[in-house]
């Protein structure tokens, strides 16, 4: 599952009503006439973190395997002109 915190451009410390604004505003820039998948996702995402219970049942059992499109988004948060290195991308695959 790709992360609900960058879906909804939101920071892990959100607090519930910066987590529906930012839902709300997604769901403005983007309603399911025009683009359904984009829509989809951010629905999902909003319902994995819609609450305090659920951020919680989030952080604790969602421990799924990184996509290749999370990998690539996490490598270009970075902003460095240069490919990834070796290391880097371990790292973020979560080996030692």
């Amino acid at each position: 599952m790709t992360d609900p915190y960058r879906i909804l451009g939101v920071d892990l410390t959100a607090a519930d009503e910066t987590i529906r604004a930012a839902y709300l505003a997604a769901i403005r820039e983007s309603p399911p006439e025009r683009d359904r998948e984009r829509f989809e996702s951010v629905r999902t995402a909003y319902e994995a973190i819609s609450d305090h219970r659920r951020r919680l049942a989030h952080a604790l059992f969602d421990h799924s395997p990184p996509t290749i499109d999370d990998l690539l988004s996490a490598v270009s948060s970075d902003l460095a002109p240069q490919p990834p290195t070796e290391q880097r991308l371990l790292r973020l695959l979560g080996a030692k």
